[in-house]
């Protein structure tokens, strides 16, 4: 869902720095605890040290995509 949202705009990647990690592994890590990230399917929206938005669990195209078009502005 992810990729084909950002295909669909090349604003999102020239505007947001996309970083992947894997939840399994790095759920004890402070990567994950430092901004509780939950479970596995989170989705977090930081502008500089500021979290502007989260998605947990959430597969709605629209609901990814407001998101990202919160780090466009």
């Amino acid at each position: 869902m992810l990729k084909k949202l950002r295909a669909s705009n090349q604003e999102y990647d020239k505007f947001i720095n996309f970083i992947l990690i894997d939840w399994d592994p790095f759920k004890k890590h402070a990567v994950t605890t430092s901004r509780t990230i939950p479970r596995r399917s989170t989705l977090v929206l930081i502008k500089g040290k500021q979290e502007i938005g989260r998605l947990v669990a959430k597969t709605n195209v629209q609901a990814i995509k407001r998101l990202l078009d919160k780090g466009l502005n």
